[in-house]
């Protein structure tokens, strides 16, 4: 059996509040090394490492920064660098063994997250809320399925903040490397991002042959979870598609459309307007690898009854 002496993400989570407490940016590295030895880790703790060869304490204490980054308890200033948030500092202050999941729900940031990703699981047909805990004679199979689209929900989840907290010209240039990976290009076609002040409402564009006979437009909004995509906006580029005399447009936003945006898509006389929300954007972005990679494979093996029948023959 695989030893296992290294304190868990609740245990951390405090750990990690008191170390960053002096209000610091630190590192992950640093942090993990603090971290450990304000824990008073041995080093025969610090040496147990996961099946993928990952030191078991890093990995923990990663999870702990990440959830308490989504709750906003940390702030992420830049790439692997962390800094404790004045919400982080009160709970620093209570000086607690152990600060948990549940724990996490006090804060507005981490109930909103976590509503997105009991969304997502819904959107899956996976039941609502928390995953329950896998049951001893679980189906292995059910049982690392349902991890799996637990995991992909939490990933969908972050990647849409991600896009939300970067520049719009970012975003944009997302989207289309979103539909040309889904294969919009074709073999021969190409794709331009034009999206500048004064773009007449069209983002990005993708020619789906080489002479560009037909095109698709496309037009992104960065929005926040609060600006939903209106009928205006939709109007608007209905107004930048007849301009270009084109009729094949997608529509594509961090947030949600309002109904009447949704109607006035549909309505549209003069071609088809595809409406992506950034629950199905960010759903589309990790089954077309785009802005994510793969973190983690499993293989299961079963018996070749084909091998011990020929045995047996």
């Amino acid at each position: 059996m695989t030893t296992d002496n290294t304190p868990t993400i609740d245990e951390f989570r405090p750990v990690v509040l008191a170390v960053l407490a002096d209000g610091k940016v630190r590192g992950f590295r640093e942090l993990c090394e603090l971290v450990a030895d304000a824990a008073g880790l041995t080093a025969e703790t610090r040496g147990e490492r996961l099946d993928s060869g990952q030191m078991r304490y890093r990995h923990r204490i990663g999870w702990a920064c990440s959830t308490m980054t989504k709750a906003r308890l940390l702030d992420r200033p830049k790439q692997a660098m962390y800094q404790i948030t004045p919400d982080g500092l009160t709970v620093a202050r209570r000086n607690l063994p152990i600060y948990t999941g549940k724990d996490l729900a006090e804060w507005e940031a981490w109930r909103e997250y976590q509503s997105e990703v009991a969304a997502r699981r819904s959107a899956d047909d996976t039941p609502a809320g928390a995953v329950p805990e896998i049951e001893q004679d679980a189906d292995p199979v059910e049982a690392i399925a349902a991890r799996s689209r637990d995991f992909n929900a939490q990933v969908e989840t972050d990647l849409r903040k991600r896009l939300q907290e970067n520049s719009p010209e970012f975003f944009e240039k997302a989207v289309i490397d979103l539909l040309w990976a889904m294969g919009y290009g074709g073999d021969y076609g190409e794709k331009q991002h034009v999206g500048r002040s004064g773009d007449g409402g069209i983002d990005g564009i993708i020619h789906q042959d080489a002479l560009g006979l037909t095109n698709v437009y496309i037009q992104a909004k960065r929005y926040a979870d609060t600006n939903r995509v209106g009928e205006p906006e939709i109007r608007n580029f209905i107004g930048s598609l007849d301009a270009q005399g084109a009729n094949l447009g997608v529509f594509i936003t961090t947030s949600t459309f309002l109904d009447r945006a949704k109607v006035t898509a549909a309505g549209y006389r003069h071609g088809r307007i595809v409406l992506i929300d950034g629950l199905r954007l960010t759903k589309l972005m990790l089954a077309y690898g785009v802005g994510v990679e793969k973190a983690h494979e499993f293989t299961l093996y079963s018996v070749d009854e084909d091998y011990f029948e020929e045995d047996m023959q």
